[in-house]
């Protein structure tokens, strides 16, 4: 079965939900009917429908039809971003996935501090030295990339495999976002002032120094990311 149909029908549905032609609590069009809303044949509009089962989108109930869940129930992030995109929300879901962060990204760094290891001291310096290398050259590519890394070397740091993989999701539907607040000469010098402050609260092992830090790092994260939307007349970033 051809990826891109099924990935079109669940696209359709997604559509239905944001002109709410399907709503929570009254169930989808029986099967027959709901392949012909999408276009599609049967077992393409059955593959879609359990792809966006197990995203927690819909909820098959045998025997009572198949249901719209609400969208805290939502597994998939991508399901959400798109919903909200083609509902104008950006703005909104943007600083909601900043909130995500910033728990994750406080909560690791206090860890990371009372743990790190000084090959992860090491290598946060190394992040924080290209940072500078690449910000005197413009490289906007680079200095994303490495960002990322010296965050990764906390996350690294806290010992939990599953908190890297938690975080890189809203990581990646943001970094339309990164790139375009990175473009920015004055961000960039922040970024090196903050990376540089929560690097010798980690190396102290000052736990809550660090997490202080971090919390105004996102702070400042979330006021530069809105600056740059702003200037750049709030276009859709490219991972939403």
């Amino acid at each position: 079965m051809a990826n891109d149909l099924v990935e079109g029908a669940v696209e359709g549905v997604l559509d239905a939900i944001v002109d709410r032609t399907f709503v929570e609590e009254e169930p989808l069009p029986a099967e027959a009917e709901l392949a012909r809303f999408l276009r599609v044949s049967r077992p393409t509009m059955r593959e879609a429908v359990r792809n966006l089962s197990m995203g927690g989108v819909l909820n098959v109930v045998h025997g009572r039809g198949t249901f719209l869940l609400p969208r805290f129930r939502w597994r998939e992030l991508r399901y959400l971003m798109y919903v909200a995109a083609h509902e104008g929300r950006v703005r909104e879901v943007e600083l909601d996935l900043i909130g995500v962060e910033e728990m994750l990204e406080v909560g690791a760094v206090r860890l990371a501090a009372r743990q790190r290891s000084e090959a992860d001291l090491d290598e946060m310096r190394r992040c924080l030295e290209e940072y500078k290398i690449a910000a005197k050259t413009d490289d906007i590519q680079a200095l994303v990339g490495l960002d990322h890394a010296f965050h990764d070397v906390i996350l690294g740091a806290t010992g939990n495999q599953f908190v890297a993989s938690t975080m890189h999701p809203f990581r990646d539907a943001l970094l339309g976002a990164r790139f375009r607040a990175t473009e920015s000469g004055e961000v960039r010098v922040k970024v090196i002032s903050q990376h540089r402050r929560i690097l010798e609260a980690v190396e102290a092992q000052d736990a809550e120094r660090a997490a202080e830090l971090m919390h105004e790092h996102m702070a400042q994260m979330r006021k530069d990311l809105l600056t740059a939307r702003e200037r750049r007349g709030g276009e859709l970033s490219e991972n939403l």
